[in-house]
């Protein structure tokens, strides 16, 4: 289990609205939206189904991405291991 990081989705979008925009996908677990009130640059994490080459891979496909004229920002985020 991975998590993907998307910034700069605007404000008020919805998970519906960000699961149609990534397309229909098993991979897809969940997907959370930063709570930041009224924040200009809202941030959703992926939890993706895939090894780190398989995240990695989605990130970089959504990465520069458009999503109503803002351009996405995708990172895999990194857990480190003690």
């Amino acid at each position: 289990m991975m998590n993907i990081r998307i910034e700069n989705f605007p404000p008020g979008v919805t998970v519906d609205e960000i699961r149609e925009f990534l397309g229909d996908s098993d991979d897809i677990e969940d997907i959370l939206i930063s709570d930041a009130g009224d924040s200009d640059d809202v941030i959703a994490v992926l939890r993706v189904k895939a090894c780190q080459t398989g995240a990695t891979g989605m990130a970089e496909f959504i990465d520069g991405k458009f999503f109503k004229e803002r351009r996405l920002s995708a990172q895999v985020m990194t857990h480190l291991k003690e």
